[in-house]
């Protein structure tokens, strides 16, 4: 999120701190909060994205949150009851959660710069519960004390007078400093995130020979200090065109990071074919694995905590302002990011999802904005103004004077401003395929036996789109040859794809993976010509006229005609070939033409006379 837009006659700081907005009106359009709280109860219909699985990233970004429950707010499960915030996610699908962290985010007489607070004490908090509800942990280091994107990368301020060595050292020491706490406070970190939006540079350093050193050290820090992890690198606006130039530049400079992380907000960087294009570049071209570290969508354009939102009315939204938009936004990008990697995609995380008013109301604004002071619960308070105008960013410190509040974000949520959770949330669990039918296979027409008794054949609960495994019976319980009914390509939860066959015996039915049962084929054990030309006739207009379909060693026939239908042609042999069947026995076949040379083939010699 690069460009500087106008909301209204304001502009806004959101989440990576871009003062941006997407907006036709002149003036802000302001509701009571409490007359929004209805659509937590909008619901919604989501469908199984072929590719999402139990294994995705179905992330969250969550940095505000103890900024949030320090000034009192209460979230709620889908009853109404209160309920930790991180249960709440997890019940509805969210296996990862998404921390910035900034390194000192207070003045000098210690006084919050707001924007949810992300200390490191904070987010070791919030990540040693996601821990405890079986999430992974992404950590996204921003090397400043406050919002860092492309429109701002501003040195922390105990870094201000060092050298450029004293620099790459200081990334370095840092990220180990950070990765060591979260480990031992238990944390699971799943990926770390060295910088954010690097796109135009770091920390003060726009020339990529340099501040991609700056990246290097703190990759390799990862992989020393949290070796399970995955070290990440983060753009914004995602093309082809920028991010084949961005890994251009990573390689040449000699990075050793595991993931390209891009934004990509529906509203701001579609259409998906730039993400698309993006994705193909880095998972194909240069074989990294791909996520999107930010995305989000608003179900309404009501503001709800006197703060205007950094999106107001969107001209042409690519999804409707509501609940059910909202969701299909959130499945839309998860099924573009799945569906386009080369087998490298991973998933994405929605940005701030919990980021509420502290009291809703529009005209709660001065509540909202005192809290914001004391708990560093808006996007950002005054005394953030001085630390960007220190850097020489006097911009963003003279947009943090003129419009620092509280939250800018909350119609962003996927709760209500009263904290209750929206039907939308619910996407991170209903997108998820368990297993699907990607194609039909061709039937195959042996015969089979089973090679391994004490498997399961299983029926399918569900729909082709998304269903789960049950068992039918145990395979011991098949004696005899069989036959294949139908047989499908499925892709598991896994993300792999296996061949089932489907097998009828009697009552029972079910689907057994291939390789649990053994192909009986025909063989052909010999071959004589007949010399002599003897003619035969149907007898009792039984059998077919086959051809062989294979080699000598495994053929399958093919019925070519029905004798029935040729009771008085006369037919002609030219050799006799001996055929092993399937089950063991071996069926001597005459080669015959009629006549007229219109009919040709197999036939076994005890239906001709």
């Amino acid at each position: 999120m690069g460009k500087w837009r106008r909301l209204f006659a304001q502009a806004l700081m959101v989440g990576t701190g871009i003062l941006v907005a997407l907006s036709g009106a002149t003036t802000s359009v302001f509701a009571n909060a409490d007359g929004t709280t209805n659509v937590k109860n909008d619901k919604v219909t989501v469908k199984p994205v072929h590719g999402v699985t139990t294994n995705s990233i179905r992330g969250v970004d969550i940095s505000s949150l103890q900024a949030e429950l320090n000034a009192g707010v209460q979230f709620y499960d889908y009853n109404g009851k209160k309920q930790d915030i991180l249960q709440t996610l997890e019940d509805s699908g969210v296996n990862y959660v998404r921390l910035r962290i900034w390194n000192d985010p207070f003045d000098s007489e210690g006084h919050t710069y707001g924007g949810g607070d992300a200390t490191l004490t904070n987010e070791v908090k919030t990540a040693k519960d996601a821990t405890a509800h079986h999430m992974k942990v992404l950590i996204d280091l921003q090397y400043s004390d406050f919002w860092a994107d492309p429109a701002k990368q501003a040195l922390p301020k105990a870094w201000k007078n060092y050298t450029f060595d004293q620099k790459k050292q200081a990334v370095y020491d840092y990220t180990k400093k950070v990765m060591t706490t979260m480990k031992n406070a238990g944390v699971d970190i799943g990926m770390v995130q060295v910088g954010n939006e690097t796109t135009k540079g770091m920390m003060q350093e726009s020339d990529p020979a340099k501040y991609m050193q700056f990246i290097s050290e703190g990759v390799n820090a990862v992989h020393k200090y949290a070796p399970g992890a995955l070290a990440a690198v983060h753009y914004e606006s995602p093309t082809a065109s920028s991010f084949a130039k961005i890994a251009a530049e990573l390689k040449t400079n000699k990075v050793n990071y595991d993931v390209m992380g891009a934004t990509y907000y529906p509203h701001w960087n579609g259409p998906d074919s730039n993400l698309i294009g993006a994705e193909n570049v880095i998972t194909k071209t240069y074989k990294k694995k791909f996520a999107v570290m930010e995305m989000s969508y608003p179900y309404t354009t009501d503001d709800m905590d006197g703060q205007p939102n950094i999106v107001g009315d969107i001209s042409n939204p690519p999804y409707k302002i509501s609940v059910q938009g909202q969701a299909d936004a959130i499945s839309d990008v998860w099924k573009t990011v799945m569906q386009n990697g080369n087998g490298k995609g991973l998933g994405a995380f929605y940005w701030e999802p919990a980021w509420i008013p502290v009291k809703a109301g529009w005209d709660n604004y001065q509540y909202n904005r005192d809290a914001s002071i004391k708990y560093g619960t808006g996007w950002a308070t005054q005394y953030a103004a001085e630390y960007y105008d220190d850097a020489g960013l006097t911009d963003a410190g003279a947009n943090v004077n003129q419009y620092w509040g509280a939250s800018s974000y909350d119609n962003q949520a996927l709760f209500d401003p009263n904290g209750y959770p929206l039907q939308s949330l619910l996407t991170f669990k209903k997108m998820i395929t368990y297993n699907y039918v990607s194609k039909n296979a061709k039937k195959p027409v042996d015969r089979y036996k089973v090679s391994k008794k004490t498997a399961y054949a299983y029926s399918f609960k569900g729909s082709n789109d998304s269903f789960t495994f049950k068992k039918a019976f145990v395979l011991s319980a098949l004696k005899s040859f069989y036959k294949i009914d139908k047989a499908e390509y499925i892709v598991k939860t896994n993300g792999k794809t296996y061949l089932y066959y489907h097998i009828t015996s009697g009552k029972k039915s079910g689907w057994i993976w291939h390789s649990y049962l053994k192909k009986y084929p025909n063989k052909i054990t010999k071959t004589t010509k007949v010399s002599y030309k003897h003619r035969y006739m149907v007898k009792n207009k039984k059998g077919n006229v086959y051809g062989f379909q294979g080699d000598s060693k495994d053929f399958q026939f093919v019925t070519l005609h029905y004798l029935k239908n040729y009771p008085r042609t006369h037919f002609t042999v030219t050799r006799k070939t001996y055929v092993k069947k399937y089950n063991g026995k071996t069926y001597k076949y005459y080669y015959v033409h009629s006549t007229n040379g219109k009919v040709h083939g197999y036939v076994w010699h005890g239906y001709l006379k």
